[in-house]
């Protein structure tokens, strides 16, 4: 393994964050993250297995509250660890990077009393169409088990329901509210099934053209 690689990621991503105008506090936020986030990487192969097994790790002992703030860094430094020059690019040219405090947060909940809520809860049209049609994509695909898209369905619900509540000036609510909803799920493996349920609905929330196709191209779920 290259023991330059991460040393490297960390130099042109930094590069591009002065380049968009970031401060000394926006990169002391980075320095932070990243210095805890490297040595966990270091020597690995270098795959989003190996890379989601090191966010689990530095995210263990955070508190719920700073986890939308240390996964957008997690999430602008993967493609640069990667060396995808594709999604640098991307990232550079459209996504952009988050170099100021998270405003907007979606309320505090309680899961526990939530979860078994959301059987019954009454969602409205705007909000239904939506989640039939991921429902139905999932149904189509033959190795979705029977449980797995119940709890995908129900994880959609939960972030229809936290959404409710989202200004419409917030353009990265979605976003947001995964990332707030995140640390709500004790079990390390939930919470990968909720992130990927939160990438496949996203297509069927913003009503993309293409949506079940995007949902097929990402099985199996490469990003962080």
């Amino acid at each position: 393994m290259n023991s330059s690689r991460e040393a490297d990621a960390i130099q042109a991503y930094y590069n591009l964050l002065h380049s968009k105008g970031a401060d000394a506090a926006i990169m002391a936020q980075r320095d932070a993250v990243l210095a805890e986030l490297t040595p966990l990487l270091k020597d690995q192969e270098c795959s989003s297995t190996v890379y989601r097994q090191a966010v689990d790790d530095c995210l263990a002992d955070k508190e719920a509250q700073r986890w939308p703030e240390i996964l957008t860094i997690i999430r602008e430094f993967y493609p640069f660890w990667r060396g995808d020059v594709k999604a640098v690019m991307q990232y550079a040219d459209t996504v952009g990077f988050e170099l100021h405090p998270i405003g907007w947060q979606p309320a505090v909940i309680d899961l526990q009393s939530v979860w078994p809520a959301l059987q019954s809860e009454k969602f409205e049209t705007a909000e239904l169409w939506p989640l039939n049609g991921y429902v139905k994509a999932l149904k189509s695909m033959e190795h979705k088990q029977e449980m797995d898209i119940e709890l995908r369905t129900r994880m959609a619900k939960l972030m229809l329901l936290r959404l409710r509540e989202a200004p419409l000036t917030e353009k990265n609510a979605y976003r947001i509210t995964a990332d707030a909803t995140l640390p709500l799920f004790n079990l390390k493996n939930t919470r990968h099934l909720f992130l990927n349920a939160v990438r496949e609905f996203y297509y069927f929330w913003s009503a993309h053209p293409d949506a079940v196709e995007m949902l097929k191209q990402l099985q199996p779920v490469e990003i962080i």
